[in-house]
């Protein structure tokens, strides 16, 4: 099974760095409807420990108001699945993490944003509260931005919140322990490889779709 990393659905800005982040929405529907064609199933986290063949997790960084305006409805248009992983600290704000460092400040999606999706059967996962480097930062610091985060979106969306997403793929040990201590039930990398490939739950691997990636790349990716 491939779970495949997405960051934003968007025509990426002139001055914007990294343009590797941005898939242009019609890219993006194209891979969902030759994926769904080819029989692909995109499945929820859920099935991740008794999945049918075939089967795409797609997973959404940072909680991009992109994610809401352009890739929503595609993926509503193809009765398919997704999780968000939201930094909950900085909703309703934009990329304060690395917006000086890209070249451009992104949207991040607002709270009622984020109510909308999930009850239209997005899946919401934890991204932290601030998106910091998590074993740059003291022990007790990274605890608490891995479990105040959790305790707020379960607030708001009055939901067990079970995934969490490692900012920039950054964790050790000491971190991951955090997490299943914190009681998450799924964390996810940024190392390349299929879920079978992955050594646990809490380091699950992902597919990068690169917003460079042809189609025919996109298929290998999900077949290799």
């Amino acid at each position: 099974m491939k779970i495949f990393m997405y960051h934003n659905i968007d025509i990426p800005p002139k001055e914007a760095k990294l343009k590797s982040l941005y898939v242009k929405p019609n890219k993006f529907e194209t891979q969902l409807k030759v994926l769904k064609k080819l029989g692909y199933n995109f499945v929820k986290t859920e099935d991740l420990e008794n999945y049918p063949k075939k089967s795409i997790l797609l997973t959404f960084d940072d909680g991009f108001k992109d994610f809401y305006d352009n890739a929503f409805p595609i993926i509503k248009k193809y009765n398919a699945n997704a999780i968000v992983f939201v930094p909950a600290g900085l909703v309703g704000t934009f990329n304060q993490w690395d917006y000086e460092k890209l070249n451009v400040r992104k949207k991040l999606m607002n709270w009622e944003e984020i109510k909308t999706i999930y009850k239209e059967g997005i899946e919401i996962g934890s991204h932290t509260l601030t998106h910091p480097f998590l074993t740059k930062i003291p022990k007790e610091m990274a605890k608490t931005e891995i479990q105040d985060s959790k305790k707020i979106l379960e607030d708001m969306l009055s939901t067990e919140i079970t995934c969490f997403c490692y900012p920039y793929g950054d964790y050790n040990e000491t971190i991951r322990d955090l997490v299943i201590e914190a009681g998450y039930k799924y964390a996810f990398t940024t190392k390349e490889g299929s879920l079978e490939q992955s050594d646990n739950f809490y380091e699950i691997k992902r597919v990068m779709i690169s917003g460079f990636y042809s189609l025919p790349k996109v298929l290998w990716k999900t077949i290799i």
